[in-house]
């Protein structure tokens, strides 16, 4: 097809315009490049601005903190000086006015009561060791010939009386038949609201009367009495099945209750194991098999429990609470019991020399 001189010119004219068009897009492309360009730039410098200055506070508050710990611990170890420092001071203090008063008559009547007193208290202790040892020793050679047999029947005795098992037994049986018997309870219940929704259905279904009727009919090959029993509105045999486990859990709880009760009382009337303590105790002058040590002092002194640790209260206190010489507790050694045949022989020859020395103080 030919193509005119003026055609061609206004072709020429339409692809210059949208090449012009084309260039004035990519202008704005380029302006809208520059422009997201300086935003970006101005986010990220403000970004770099906001974690410098983060960086630099938690810089300056790490410093702060640490100059109030570093102040802290100057602080304490001040305080602990200062506390040590007036504590020895106190002690210096307290040394010299104890050695002012231990001039005067008070003061020295303290310090010789006190070097006496420093004699008797390890005295009075070692003593209290040594009554304690021998009992534990004349207990153990009690147990030991004590026969073996005599020994089992002592220390199932109380189980004797318990009779834990048979108490179990008889708690889990009777929570059982009670179980049971809330299941019957609630089948019966269920049993009466189901008869009662029945009796206000229609009457025109087949009935467990008629299901009967037919039954008993020579001429019947059609119902069983398995078929009857499926419509029975009042089924016995559920109810049947629950009372015997009802009554099976409920005998066991009381034969296992009057078992308990049996054994309970042959345990208290058997004089055997009574018999037997009473011999250990006529023979020895105590039960081995209860004794766990020595149940009263070596002396027949009254007034001196925690003797020792009295006196051991005032020697350490004394200096600073400075007592009057009628103040002081008085020093002395209890009168130790006299040996007896109910006793045994360790124990009686530990009184024997107790007495020894106490008359060995004597003047």
């Amino acid at each position: 097809m030919f193509e005119s001189p003026k055609d061609h010119l206004r072709n020429i004219d339409n692809s210059t315009a949208k090449s012009a068009e084309h260039l004035r897009n990519i202008d704005r492309s380029s302006a809208n490049a520059a422009r997201s360009a300086a935003q970006n730039t101005s986010l990220l410098k403000g970004i770099a601005f906001t974690s410098g200055a983060s960086m630099v506070f938690n810089g300056i508050t790490a410093a702060n903190t640490a100059r109030m710990a570093r102040t802290q611990e100057q602080q304490f170890a001040l305080q602990r000086e200062q506390h040590a420092l007036q504590q020895a001071i106190a002690e210096q203090t307290a040394r010299h006015e104890f050695s002012m008063w231990r001039q005067t008559p008070e003061g020295a009547a303290f310090v010789d009561w006190q070097r006496r007193a420093a004699v008797l208290i390890p005295f009075l202790r070692n003593r209290e060791r040594v009554w304690n040892a021998v009992w534990a020793d004349a207990i153990r050679r009690a147990q030991d010939e004590t026969p073996p047999d005599e020994r089992q029947r002592f220390a199932s005795h109380p189980a004797r009386l318990r009779q834990t098992g048979l108490k179990v037994a008889f708690l889990i049986s009777f929570a059982l038949s009670g179980l049971f018997a809330l299941m019957m309870l609630f089948q019966i219940m269920n049993g009466a609201l189901s008869e009662s929704l029945s009796q206000a259905a229609d009457n025109d279904r087949f009935t467990y009367a008629e299901c009967l009727e037919i039954l008993d009919d020579p001429d019947n090959f059609i119902m069983s009495e398995a078929d009857c029993e499926a419509i029975n509105p009042n089924p016995s045999g559920p109810i049947v099945q629950r009372a015997v486990p009802l009554v099976l859990f409920a005998g066991l709880g009381i034969t296992f209750f009057v078992m308990r009760k049996v054994r309970q009382r042959a345990a208290m009337a058997d004089p055997i194991v009574e018999n037997e303590t009473a011999a250990r105790i006529a023979k020895w002058g105590f039960d081995p098999l209860t004794t766990r040590g020595a149940w009263y002092p070596w002396h027949e002194s009254q007034g001196f429990t925690g003797y020792p640790d009295h006196i051991e209260h005032m020697v350490h206190s004394g200096p600073s609470q400075r007592p009057q010489p009628s103040q002081l507790i008085p020093l002395q050694v209890p009168t130790p019991r006299s040996p007896s045949q109910g006793l045994p022989d360790e124990v009686n020859g530990v009184l024997a020399s107790f007495q020894q020395e106490n008359e060995s103080f004597s003047p």
